[in-house]
């Protein structure tokens, strides 16, 4: 506390990651705001998915200002040089900050399991995208009433109050692995399952290799979330001891960042194939052909066509299926 006696200097641990994460945060915005012009021009055409991933870059962006202000109140750096003052202040933070942060990534979530229902796939994958996103709304609801039930009075968790009640660390901590291990579970499932839905696409070969590596962001909300895992036993709450807190913060908001990039970076995809065709590689083509005697091709190459198109946020190609009777067919 500032009572005590300065033997350590006064310096900040958070500028690795006060770098990282904000250019992180740019390209997120970046990929949303482009996410978000495709889906409203020329037509409007906003679904669940968009609106799931604008709440959770919301959640994210207030998360963010909560963070970087208990930094400026010196969380990054050690405890005797912050008053105690600022002591209630950075837990009254930490506080809210609990409260938003774990809806950014659960939402972000939701957007990439509900936009992935748009795809053709087997009532399979398709059961276990609805138990998914359930579970992720499930999660964050969960983890505010563990945070409003640690202490009674709640206000013990950022002052000291006489008599307060409040959970072990023990028993703090083993929540955050089991919450931590779901979330992992869950970016591993979003990271792996488009690599299947888009390699059984009736498209050119190069058209899904780009799917998969543009849908394949969410790696990078995987690898936060094990760096999450092993950073967790540094969280003791109620116990001052904020600077160790920090590179943990930090891969908390480069999953959130992480998912919600996963979830905007796909709608590239046209500009993607444009630098492509710059590079010298075929134009993804596609034409009708009439096969009047075979009704379920139809709806197959429809239900194809549906699912990347959607993804992409705009038509892939000029042409589109016009014909009841026609089934799609790639060219490369």
């Amino acid at each position: 506390m500032s009572t005590q006696q300065h033997t350590r200097p006064n310096s900040s641990n958070a500028t690795a990651g006060l770098v990282g994460v904000s250019i992180l945060l740019a390209l997120a915005l970046a990929t949303y705001g482009y996410r978000m012009y495709t889906r409203m021009r020329p037509v409007f055409k906003l679904t669940a998915p968009d609106y799931l991933v604008t709440v959770a870059l919301t959640c994210e962006l207030v998360t963010i200002s909560l963070l970087f202000r208990t930094i400026q109140l010196g969380v990054s750096g050690y405890d005797e040089y912050i008053t105690p003052a600022n002591m209630i202040t950075i837990g009254k933070l930490f506080f809210g900050l609990g409260l938003v942060g774990f809806w950014a990534s659960s939402l972000a979530r939701m957007s990439i399991g509900c936009m992935l229902l748009y795809f053709p796939v087997s009532r399979a994958w398709k059961v276990t995208l609805v138990v998914l996103i359930a579970i992720q709304a499930i999660m964050p609801l969960g983890a505010n009433i563990f945070t409003l039930l640690q202490c009674r009075p709640i206000r013990a968790q950022w002052e000291p109050v006489p008599g307060a009640v409040c959970w072990s660390v023990n028993v703090s901590q083993i929540y955050g692995y089991v919450y931590a291990g779901f979330g992992t579970a869950s970016d591993m499932i979003f990271a792996i399952m488009p690599v299947h839905l888009f390699w059984t696409l009736h498209r050119p070969l190069l058209e899904r290799m780009l799917g998969i590596v543009l849908m394949g962001f969410g790696a990078i909300a995987l690898l936060a979330s094990l760096m999450k895992i092993a950073h967790i036993s540094a969280w003791k709450p109620r116990e001052p001891q904020f600077r160790d807190w920090v590179p943990l913060l930090w891969w908390y908001r480069v999953e959130e960042i992480g998912l919600i990039m996963a979830a905007c970076v796909p709608f590239l995809k046209p500009v993607m194939e444009r630098a492509l065709q710059g590079l010298g590689a075929s134009r993804f083509r596609f034409r009708t052909i009439g096969l009047r005697t075979v009704k379920d091709g139809d709806a197959e190459g429809t239900s194809d066509s549906r699912g990347t198109t959607l993804l992409a946020g705009t038509t892939l190609s000029s042409e589109r299926t016009k014909s009841s009777g026609g089934v799609t067919v790639s060219q490369v």
